[in-house]
C-alpha cells in the first residue's frame, strides 16, 4: 500500500528545487543578522557604529535593524544625536 504524500510534499515536486541564487541570498543575509547580533551584545549602539563594526553601508545595517525590530530582536534604547541606539532585546526565561 503506498504511503499518501502530504501537501507539502507535493507543492516540493510541483516547485521544483529551491534556485541556489535563494539560497546563496539567504545564507548572506542569515550571516549578517548574526553579526548584527554580536556587534549588539555588548552595549546598545547606533546604526553607523554597528555599520563599522560589521564593515557594512549604514543604509543596509539600518534595513536589518528595522527588520529585526520589527520582529522582536532588538529595541530602541536611547537616542544619541540624530539616531537611536539600538540593543537586544532580553528573552525572559
Amino acid at each position: 500500500m503506498a504511503k499518501e504524500k502530504t501537501p507539502l510534499q507535493i507543492l516540493k515536486e510541483r516547485r521544483g528545487p529551491i534556485p541556489e541564487e535563494l539560497r546563496a541570498w539567504t545564507r548572506e543575509h542569515n550571516q549578517m543578522r548574526r553579526k548584527i547580533l554580536k556587534a549588539l551584545r555588548d552595549s546598545p549602539k547606533t546604526p553607523p557604529q554597528v555599520a563599522e563594526i560589521v564593515g557594512m553601508p549604514t543604509d543596509k545595517v539600518f534595513w536589518f535593524l528595522m527588520c529585526m525590530r520589527k520582529y522582536g530582536c532588538v529595541a530602541e534604547d536611547s537616542q544619541e544625536g540624530d539616531y537611536f541606539k539600538y540593543a537586544l532585546v532580553k528573552e525572559e526565561s
